[in-house]
């Protein structure tokens, strides 16, 4: 027996697993409470957000309504403004004036040919990227560094000469049906503190133990097919490759067979005898030595009645 067969055979693969799933558990709540301990800020402003959404798919735009995008415009480090423009494009409430100042319309027109953003008709030099909700925390201007935020949404407008004179915001909105009114949340692009690399870290945490499990599961089939006398190799290797579908290959194949209850080798359903031990594993008939089931009363083949 070589130093692998010695290790496959002094290891406990019942014990393994639940410490794998522990470890695994631990590591994988670790990593997504770290990213939403970093995230939070912005966990709550998409949260407060969304309460906001459904009161206006409820009420319209209310009184109430308005404290709640203050308070939300106060609460977010991201959020430059909160906006309420009627149909017409008027301002009928800001959260402050930053942005927009004294304005008393807002209005947002297409720049460029299907760039994806919009831009101030009365301040060409600010551009408004439009974000859907579900976006909002994962926005890759909010994962990469700082540094590179800017460099991203200039390779997005590289055919643009006068980029470098220009502000980007991120721009959510929400329309009341109703009214047709319509609410605009202006943020600036500030990334997620050690967003990338904690990503990073959770891509290889992931990795690893994806690889453990890929790997552990090869071994245990590796270990019981050696058990059963079955070529453990060729075996172990199936589900190297192919993992699950090999995996359901070697169930079925066992299911196929019988396991000898003396020494656990596998063998045909059609076998008297263990071929290994040499215990009987299956019922003849005693007249015509036919292969007989449990609680059959004649032979199937001679018709004596089996006592």
């Amino acid at each position: 027996m070589n130093k692998f067969e010695y290790f496959i055979e002094k290891l406990n693969f019942k014990k393994a697993t639940s410490t794998y799933l522990i470890i695994s558990g631990i590591l994988l709540i670790l990593c997504l409470s770290s990213i939403a301990y970093v995230a939070r800020d912005k966990i709550t402003m998409v949260a407060n957000y969304q309460r906001i959404a459904e009161s206006i798919k409820k009420e319209g735009i209310t009184d109430p309504l308005k404290n709640q995008l203050q308070n939300l415009a106060a609460s977010s480090k991201d959020i430059d403004n909160v906006i309420i423009l009627d149909k017409d494009n008027t301002i009928l409430f800001k959260a402050n004036n930053n942005l927009i100042d004294d304005k008393e319309k807002l209005q947002l027109v297409p720049y460029g040919m299907r760039s994806g953003y919009l831009q101030d008709r009365d301040n060409p030099n600010m551009l408004f990227k439009v974000v859907k909700a579900e976006n909002m925390i994962l926005n890759k201007d909010y994962i990469q560094k700082e540094q590179e935020v800017s460099r991203s949404i200039e390779d997005e407008l590289s055919g643009e000469t006068d980029f470098n004179s220009k502000q980007v915001l991120l721009l959510n909105y929400l329309i009341d049906r109703s009214t047709q009114n319509k609410i605009l949340m202006i943020r600036t692009a500030n990334p997620i503190p050690n967003a990338e690399t904690l990503l990073g870290l959770t891509g290889v945490i992931l990795g690893l133990i994806l690889a453990f499990y890929w790997i552990g599961l090869a071994l245990w089939v590796y270990k019981d097919a050696g058990r059963k006398k079955l070529n453990a190799s060729l075996w172990g290797l199936l589900i190297l490759i192919t993992n699950l579908v090999g995996l359901i290959v070697y169930l079925i194949y066992n299911q196929n067979n019988l396991t000898c209850h003396k020494c656990g080798a596998l063998q045909n359903k059609g076998n008297l005898f263990c071929s290994f031990c040499g215990t009987e594993i299956n019922k003849a008939c005693p007249y015509c030595k036919a292969l007989i089931s449990k609680g059959d009363i004649y032979c199937g083949r001679c018709g004596n009645k089996i006592d």
